[in-house]
């Protein structure tokens, strides 16, 4: 297995969080976790602001395409903490922060309009928010050359708690955070590994897979034309890729016959920070569920399904999108 360390990051919100799921007339709905966009966009942002200068800050903002962001930073002559995350951004995992429903609260703002800089119409808007002293947890991966930025991700993720915060409306304050048991252990990725195995002992005829994250299912799943057999292939697929990253060798697909899933549709956004605008796809929304049925004859292979769980399935899962458990009892 490729080396690589596993940092877990436990926080507590010092000011509210929001980060918007659903938009209305004069409510913003926020969505139950922060996004691992989101924390690594936070982290981007303090170190190009702490190390770029000024003009080169100017130059990135009149970029839109992130290969034209990432050529910038790898050209870049200056010893620059930023580049290995677009160098190295393949080995680079940032998973979602689960947060607690039931801590969520509203806050009532005015809504000012850019081009007049005055009250908008309709001003008057609420917020739903995780209300301050709600915890979150989530972890950062990095593998084989990552493994240098150990250092930098702890310092950054502290930093942008107490300085810069995460989510929408940071200009009033809000995402500001703390980390608790004083600075994160980063771990072994193996031992990672070998603990999530323990949730995967040895995985009855036919597992069935419970989505903790929302699932992007991308151009090659269309809900329209999803058939077991179909959705079989690209799981087998994707649990193979993400495997034989990790592994360092060309492992063979789980050998599974079909699919029968029960997805919950749903559209989630994203602002990228390399872009600079919104990007929105079409997800299996997390309680989604899928059971495998393998060819007669064949098992499925546990440690493939735990790497994968560990590292999530489909397009943005290096952001946390795509992860699952084992549902208990299969």
């Amino acid at each position: 297995m490729i080396e690589g360390k596993a940092i877990t990051f436990r926080c507590r919100l010092t000011s509210p969080f929001h980060t918007a799921r659903q938009t209305y007339a004069n409510l913003a709905k926020c969505a139950p976790f922060i996004l691992g966009s989101t924390i690594r966009g936070a982290v981007l942002k303090y170190l190009i602001e702490a190390h770029c200068p000024p003009d080169g800050i100017a130059d990135l903002r009149q970029l839109h395409d992130p290969d034209q962001v990432a050529a910038y930073h790898l050209a870049c002559d200056r010893d620059c903490p930023a580049r290995p995350f677009f160098q190295h951004r393949e080995y680079i995992w940032f998973t979602c922060a689960p947060l607690d429903e039931e801590k969520f609260g509203s806050a009532t703002r005015i809504a000012l309009s850019r081009p007049t800089a005055s009250v908008a119409e309709g001003a008057i808007f609420s917020v739903e928010m995780a209300t301050p002293g709600t915890e979150f947890t989530f972890e950062v991966f990095l593998l084989g050359p990552a493994q240098v930025l150990v250092d930098t991700v702890k310092g950054a993720v502290e930093a942008a708690g107490r300085w810069s915060g995460l989510g929408g409306h940071r200009s009033v304050g809000f995402g500001r955070f703390e980390l608790l048991d004083g600075q994160p252990q980063a771990d072994e990725f193996d031992d990672r590994i070998t603990r999530e195995l323990l949730f995967w002992p040895q995985v009855s005829s036919s597992p069935t897979l419970v989505f903790l994250t929302p699932l992007v299912l991308g151009e090659k799943v269309g809900l329209e034309t999803l058939t077991g057999e179909g959705l079989a292939v690209w799981l087998a697929t994707e649990i193979q890729r993400i495997a034989s990253q990790v592994t360092g060798d060309e492992l063979a697909p789980l050998p599974i016959e079909r699919v029968d899933f029960r997805l919950k549709p749903e559209f989630v956004g994203r602002f990228s920070y390399e872009r600079g605008l919104r990007e929105n796809r079409l997800v299996a929304w997390q309680g989604s569920r899928m059971t495998l049925h393998p060819e007669s004859g064949t098992t499925l292979d546990s440690e493939q399904l735990a790497m994968a769980a560990v590292l999530g399935i489909g397009e943005w899962n290096h952001w946390g999108f795509g992860r699952f458990r084992l549902q208990q009892g299969t």
